[in-house]
């Protein structure tokens, strides 16, 4: 009985319009959706010209927004700043979310640098526009590491991000994500890119396993703009970008894709169990006791009080998965690559 019950729920969920999803990024330049394609909805559409000019250069081809003495009065001009702003989150107008700028500077009209040799076009997708993260560099006076952090705890759950960058001239182009999933206190890397030969370290890294995956994308192309996608599949989520080693970041747009609710809304109803496949592995958005069936309706895999159960010994095809949480008890198929 147990077997006609699952044959018929798999014929069922076969009709239903579930995304398939991938651990890593699409790479450089090839546009978005080509390995991750987002199921939740876009909470943050960021490409960062609501802000005010703020740069020491008159062009974007001249290089990082270094501090600078006045030759008369010996004050220090500051190239970069600091502060902190809320941002509504799409379809909400809750400000939610928090952008913390440390030593950045703005560009609200700029295109990538060195733009003008392909024939005046950003790459696709890049927007004009940029916040630029200051380095630790000797100029006089000089500057120290920057970052430019985005503080997501107030999403229940953040799916994935979409993102681009570039830098300023130079071959040693390269940019740093780091998340943290306890309020600050400790950072990990998600995507590390640097420039120059060091391309050959670049990685990302899973949060909830902390594997790491080495990816050999190469940075120095970017100040054309470079096109990324990382899966976050968690809560209680920071990022923050950085430095990757040699010339400035820019990062140009920022998508995130998760669930919202207000707190109120979020009190009596609880939040809703989530299950995503990424690189064979199956991911639970709370721990659950989770049963896998094969297209057969037969159990090949059981587990309780997971958040994830790995696939890596399965066959790729399609699975029916059952997870009993806290708040509710959801089944639904995967596609396991």
């Amino acid at each position: 009985m147990k077997e006609k019950i699952f044959t018929l729920l798999f014929c069922v969920l076969l009709g239903m319009n579930l995304p398939t999803r991938a651990q890593l990024n699409t790479g450089t330049g090839t546009g978005w959706g080509e390995e991750l394609f987002p199921g939740e909805p876009l909470l943050i559409d960021e490409n960062f010209q609501g802000f005010e000019f703020f740069h020491s250069d008159s062009t974007p081809d001249m290089g990082n927004s270094n501090n600078v003495l006045d030759p008369v009065t010996q004050e220090v001009v500051y190239g970069y700043t600091s502060f902190s702003t809320k941002v509504a989150l799409l379809g909400s107008g809750d400000s939610a979310v928090t952008y913390d700028f440390y030593q950045c500077a703005f560009a609200p009209e700029w295109q990538t640098a060195y733009a003008f040799k392909d024939e005046g076009q950003n790459t696709p997708n890049v927007s004009n526009g940029f916040v630029e993260v200051s380095r630790e560099y000797g100029s006089n006076p000089p500057t120290v590491h920057g970052h430019f952090m985005v503080d997501l705890r107030k999403i229940d759950f953040v799916e994935m991000i979409q993102w681009s960058h570039s830098s300023c001239g130079g071959n040693k182009r390269g940019v740093m994500l780091e998340f943290s999933v306890d309020d600050g206190d400790t950072w990990d890397t998600l995507r590390y890119q640097p420039g120059g030969a060091g391309y050959t370290e670049s990685f990302t890294k899973d949060v909830f396993t902390r594997e790491k995956t080495g990816n050999g994308y190469r940075c120095d192309p970017s100040a054309y703009g470079m096109l990324w996608e990382d899966a976050i599949y968690s809560e209680n989520i920071m990022l923050r970008f950085g430095e990757a080693g040699g010339q400035v970041p820019r990062i140009h747009d920022l998508k995130v894709y998760g669930t919202y609710t207000a707190s109120t809304a979020k009190q009596l109803s609880g939040q809703k169990l989530k299950i995503y496949s990424v690189d064979k592995k199956i991911r639970i958005s709370e721990y659950a006791d989770v049963e896998v069936y094969n297209i057969c309706g037969k159990r090949v895999k059981m587990a309780q009080k997971v958040n994830y159960l790995s696939m890596d010994d399965m066959p790729r095809g399609i699975y029916i998965v059952k997870a009993k949480g806290l708040s509710e008890v959801k089944i639904t198929k995967v596609l396991i690559k």
